[in-house]
């Protein structure tokens, strides 16, 4: 049975990595297949075509929930209803709103012309006038409004945006029109998210003074809306974000509560009745709601399918495997979300479970409280180190210290009392608050604790880069050893399996060799030049808000893919936004040598600043140089103003002009008549109209054009009539939108590439967005 179940998953699991769907009508195949397979009796190959069937089939409902094609950009009129929890910030002194609409009616382009298939948008809603409209959960709204079908930035080691919004349903992204006729038609006072939105208004009453209000948010009803980047920094270090929102370890603990106390009332208050099985559908409902309070987000409702397995095994009196109520557990989440295995919660849920089944066998019954719980935390920490490297990029040894201590207090003190706080609420204001300044302080005992832990992390935590495939199939195999039950021989020696994994050293660069990666950052630009022994970032990407920025989800995650935690230099073109906009957050987070700057407003991000002025040095065998005119930083127009730089690695040139425009290409002719030729050049200003005149490119000359612009971006960078000019000089040419990173690798001489990020991890999902 365990096999059956396992092959069924695997069939799931195979077509989320497919490029592309098989046809529908292919699908009809399957059924005398099944029909042959189950004669024959050959039902392991039964349960894996079963599930390539089940996830072939969710993916063209997937597909066809996306927005149309043609209707991309178009206005158009939508009717729904307000799901989730909405944010609102600020962007560039504009205060914006972001939320979900599910909805009601089909879109329609005009009254004779609605389709069906979009089910669910997420929307933008900018607002410049001094009384905003205010955006509620439960709110049914009729607006016009202008979308796009769900993008991301590709890049390695980066988060796939893209992917998270499909997994969540998310068919078309876009903004709000201004239109007067958009308006407010109908109010839903029992939406569950409503509930939700108006248990936070109570906690802001009761704690509005409270420095951990939206910690204290986050553990009741899921809303991490108020959580600071620097605290989601500290929890990630620590590794203890799990225990900050609401997760599966948070419905597992409440639900052993919850089953633990209702089966002692039950035996205490009505002995004949059969005690577990109560419990465990009390514990069932408990876990449903607690669920819902987090916004049913997919981790919970993994963990919700997870929970009930066990339960449903307790109701039956059935003594399942625990193998085979995992497997059960693991096809019945894939079977409710296909996409599952792109979500690195997934894995971790499934490890960690794992993990505890697995090296427990054999010990809990003889050991007592405290050395369970220390045991648990070891199982953890070593079955999850494979799974973080793969995954991450890090190994946290910071996390146990964090773990085995704030995981019981968590548990046993600072949750249930959090609990009791909301319940108390809702009879006695005054009384919740007293219990909630009790959870502020505990919660910030806790907070102190991490961030002495943190202030170790630099030597405990090792980032590690990329490991092939072998080295990963050997960690899983040295978890397998060092889990394996008390008596296994020699079983500790598996450890030697591990040192792959952290002695591995990708290969370097020869002498003379040069990698260039453009990385995608949307709208904006940011590029990482490798040598044998340093790395150069020039730019690196836009700040949106103070919630997100490139360098934090794109430049830094790259950088540590590739192993590296030290930046030679930092050079920032120009400081428009989408150039230098995320400098702070990055040399916060990456040792940063040098930093040289074309606009004096970045010059005191950093001791070692300074300007771009002319001059040149090797690195490697490798020649780089700054091409600047004379007085350059006078120039009226920050764009003009940019560092002009050029790299050589043997005879292969390229040349990054930043943004600058016509007139400065004209002066740069004039002052470097000989240097400007390039094998590759990354179009000026991301191929605005007002860049790459005819004089500067045909001096250029070069044979392969690189647009850093954002998919279907408001400017309509690259303009058609540049990208017709460089086709005039046959030059290849690639924009990231849609080619994700783009990587030139300089080899002996030889120029490769460029590899290019989407299409080498295409799959159906994404392709359909192209």
């Amino acid at each position: 049975m365990l096999l059956r179940i396992m092959a069924a998953a695997a069939g799931i699991a195979v077509v989320s990595i497919c490029p592309q769907l098989p046809p529908l009508t292919s699908l009809i195949l399957c059924l005398p297949l099944a029909a042959w397979l189950a004669l024959k009796r050959f039902y392991c190959l039964l349960g894996f075509t079963a599930g390539l069937a089940w996830g072939a089939l969710y993916g063209h409902q997937l597909l066809a929930s996306q927005l149309v094609a043609d209707w991309q950009q178009q206005p158009l009129w939508l009717e729904g209803q307000v799901v989730g929890l909405p944010l609102t910030s600020l962007q560039r002194g504009q205060s914006v709103t972001r939320f979900q609409l599910r909805l009601s009616q089909p879109p329609c382009i005009a009254p004779q012309d609605c389709r069906h298939g979009l089910r669910l948008v997420q929307l933008n809603w900018y607002q410049q006038h001094s009384s905003p409209q205010t955006i509620i959960p439960g709110q049914q709204w009729r607006l016009q409004v202008s979308l796009k079908r769900p993008y991301g930035m590709a890049n390695p080691g980066g988060f796939d945006y893209q992917s998270w919004l499909i997994q969540q349903g998310v068919g078309a992204v876009g903004r709000v029109i201004g239109n007067p006729h958009n308006r407010l038609i109908a109010d839903n006072n029992g939406s569950v998210d409503r509930w939700r939105w108006w248990l936070g208004g109570i906690i802001d009453d009761a704690a509005n003074e409270l420095s951990h209000r939206d910690i204290i948010k986050a553990l009741l009803i899921g809303d991490r809306r108020g959580i600071s980047p620097q605290q989601w920094q500290l929890f990630a270090a620590t590794g203890t974000t799990h225990l900050m929102v609401i997760s599966g370890l948070h419905l597992g603990l409440v639900t052993t509560l919850v089953f633990t106390v209702v089966r002692a009332l039950v035996l205490l208050l009505f002995p004949r009745l059969p005690a577990e099985r109560c419990a465990a559908l009390v514990a069932i409902l408990f876990a449903l709601i607690y669920a819902l309070a987090a916004g049913f987000t997919l981790p919970t409702q993994r963990a919700l399918i997870m929970i009930s397995v066990f339960m449903l095994g307790l109701c039956w009196r059935r003594q399942f495997p625990a193998g085979q109520a995992m497997a059960v557990a693991l096809l019945l989440c894939l079977m409710h979300d296909p996409l599952a295995t792109v979500s690195l919660s997934f894995y971790l849920s499934f490890a960690a479970v794992a993990c505890l089944f697995y090296g427990g066998v054999g010990r809990y019954p003889v050991l007592g409280g405290l050395e369970k719980i220390l045991l648990a935390q070891g199982l953890v920490f070593i079955g999850l180190l494979p799974v973080l490297a793969i995954f991450v990029g890090q190994l946290g040894f910071i996390s146990p210290l964090a773990n085995m201590v704030l995981v019981p207090f968590f548990s046993l003190v600072l949750v249930p009392v959090n609990f009791i706080a909301l319940l108390t609420s809702l009879i006695s204001l005054p009384a919740a608050t007293v219990l909630w300044q009790l959870t502020d302080s505990l919660l910030t005992l806790s907070l102190d604790y991490l961030q002495l832990l943190n202030s170790m992390a630099v030597d405990l935590n090792l980032s590690i880069a990329y490991r092939p495939w072998p080295v990963q199939v050997l960690a899983l195999l040295a978890v397998l050893v060092l889990l394996s039950p008390t008596g296994v021989p020699a079983k500790y020696w598996g450890g030697l399996l591990l040192l792959p994994l952290m002695v591995y050293q990708p290969t370097k660069l020869a002498a003379g060799d040069l990698r260039v990666t453009v990385l995608d950052v949307g709208q904006g630009l940011s590029v990482v030049l490798n040598t044998r022994h340093h790395t150069l970032v020039y730019d690196v990407g836009p700040s949106y808000s103070a919630q997100f920025d490139t360098a934090t989800a794109v430049v830094v995650p790259y950088l540590r893919y590739l192993g590296i935690n030290r930046v030679d230099r930092l050079v920032l073109s120009h400081g428009d936004n989408d150039h230098a906009g995320a400098a702070a957050p990055f040399i916060q987070q990456v040792d940063t040598r040098r930093l040289f700057y074309g606009d004096e407003v970045l010059s005191g991000l950093h001791a070692s600043a300074s300007l771009c002025t002319p001059q040149s040095w090797f690195w490697d065998g490798v020649h780089f140089e700054f091409l600047q005119l004379p007085g350059f930083q006078r120039a009226t127009k920050s764009n003009n103003r940019s560092c002009v730089l050029k790299v050589t690695a043997g005879k292969q040139r390229f040349l990054l002009p930043g943004d600058i425009e016509a007139a400065t290409e004209s002066r740069l002719l004039n002052t470097y008549p000989t240097l400007l030729t390039a094998d590759v050049l990354l179009a000026p200003h991301h191929g605005s109209a007002s860049s790459s005149s005819w004089a500067f490119i045909k001096r250029v000359d070069p044979d392969r054009v690189v647009f850093s612009s954002g998919y279907r971006n408001q400017f309509g960078h690259p303009h058609p009539a540049i990208v017709d000019r460089y086709r005039v000089l046959n030059s290849a040419f690639y924009l990231s939108s849609q080619s994700g990173a783009l990587t030139f690798t300089v080899s002996h001489g030889q120029m490769l590439g460029p590899s290019q990020y989407r299409q080498q991890h295409r799959r159906y999902w994404l392709s359909a967005s192209e």
